[in-house]
């Protein structure tokens, strides 16, 4: 691998985005913590959805160790032979540590007000959010897992503002791009 990309942001703010952009665009292999939840609540004919998501990634990490998802997700990517990794939805220290451990990688915030996050949420109606209130919304926020999104912000290599349209989100990407081509 040439580059790992780590992506945070709180929920709705633009890492999906992000990620199928490079994907498309660059070839590059996504990983996301929460697909491994997903694959376990799939087989145990559990809903995805966001609270359980969050309650299954608290109760993995409670049990079996902070860092059993960053292990597992760490061995995935020495296993790609891809030149560009992402890393779509780092919320942890541990996550940022990790990414950190790889020679050539760059922490990107997504960032985007509460409001326009919330109608993005609604509108792909994913995890069960189709029906979700604004005050819940919110609220979904101040979860373990979510508590530390703040924290990694300062951490970030770039904060990239995703108020406007997605073509001036990927702008942004492009000119971080190409201004760490050989970095």
């Amino acid at each position: 691998m040439e580059r790992v990309i780590g992506l945070t942001g709180k929920i709705g703010s633009g890492k999906g985005v992000i990620s199928d952009y490079l994907r498309e665009n660059y070839k590059a292999s996504v990983y996301r913590f929460s697909k491994i939840l997903e694959d376990l609540l799939t087989r145990l004919y559990i809903s995805i959805e966001r609270k359980n998501l969050q309650n299954l990634g608290i109760s993995i990490r409670d049990s079996l160790g902070k860092n059993v998802l960053v292990n597992t997700l760490k061995k995935d990517i020495e296993n790609d032979n891809n030149k560009i990794i992402v890393i779509d939805g780092i919320r942890y220290p541990n996550e940022v540590k990790m990414l950190r451990s790889f020679k050539n990688n760059l922490l990107l915030y997504v960032d985007a007000p509460d409001r326009i996050r919330y109608e993005r949420c609604k509108k792909r109606g994913q995890r069960g959010e189709s029906h979700i209130t604004f005050k819940e919304f919110l609220r979904s926020e101040s979860k373990e897992t979510e508590k530390y999104i703040d924290k990694i912000k300062k951490q970030a290599d770039f904060i990239l503002d995703n108020s406007g349209p997605k073509e001036r989100l990927i702008e942004q990407l492009e000119e971080i791009l190409n201004s760490h081509k050989n970095t």
